[in-house]
């Protein structure tokens, strides 16, 4: 089970004009093909901007009309015209870029920091690649349950517990069983939650402490003449041996 990249949800097909494209064939290329957005390319494929409706809008001038109207109850025409005269000129740039390997999380933290809801895709030398939008990070949420248990299987099949029962219902995650140690627990409830396409996680878990006793080492044999010396002293009653002289008999 590998956590989902950008790459897994981008959209490769993307639209393009060059930099000297006139501004009226980057309007009529977004209505023909009904899009929100035109990259910016050079001959090489290499991403300068991003032309959105906003910088359309941005780049058009309402101008004064040129004469007054001949009847009173009429208003004046006025006539809009674009300021740009390229793409280039109506332009964002730089564009907001990611790479195809960051994970959806991180195109999503980025989306959320710029203000944006789309992102091209480059790889190396901003060569484009294709386009990600908000709307595409949400296709993980897409995939059915039986896909989202075959992963939460390898999950658990690379850690050492047992007698544990899971379920998914519409991208909800339900454990059940018994673990040893609370850490265990959390570490469990992370490693669905971070399973594609799980939604949520219920966790039925109990934390039964293992009831093995440890074994008692025996106690080490003691020398029966250990301490016997330094405690030992002459009875009393009983006189000393002579030291030096003879003793006999008669």
């Amino acid at each position: 089970m590998q956590q989902w990249k950008v790459r897994d949800v981008m959209t490769t097909e993307v639209l393009t004009v060059d930099y000297d494209t006139p501004p009226a064939e980057v309007v009529e290329t977004m209505t023909r093909h009904d899009v929100s957005a035109l990259a910016v390319a050079d001959a090489y494929d290499s991403v300068l901007g991003i032309i959105t409706r906003t910088d359309v809008l941005n780049a058009i001038e309402v101008r004064p009309p040129d004469r007054q109207p001949r009847g009173r109850w009429r208003r004046p025409a006025v006539t809009p015209a674009l300021t740009a005269t390229s793409a280039g000129q109506m332009m964002s740039a730089p564009a907001m870029t990611v790479a195809p390997d960051a994970t959806l999380a991180q195109a999503g933290r980025l989306m959320r920091e710029r203000g944006v809801n789309r992102l091209l895709v480059t790889g190396a030398d901003r060569r484009l690649l294709g386009v990600v939008t908000a709307a595409d990070l949400l296709k993980v949420y897409e995939r059915s349950d039986e896909e989202i248990r075959a992963d939460i299987r390898q999950v658990l099949a690379t850690l050492p517990t047992q007698d544990l029962a899971f379920g998914v219902h519409d991208g909800v995650a339900t454990m059940a069983g018994t673990v040893t140690d609370s850490r265990t627990a959390t570490l469990l409830e992370r490693l669905i939650r971070d399973v594609p396409g799980v939604t949520t996680v219920h966790s039925e878990i109990v934390i039964a402490p293992s009831t093995a006793v440890a074994a008692t080492p025996a106690p080490e044999p003691q020398d029966p003449m250990d301490g016997w010396w330094p405690t030992r002293r002459p009875a009393p009653d009983r006189a000393p041996l002579p030291t030096s002289g003879h003793t006999g008999m008669g």
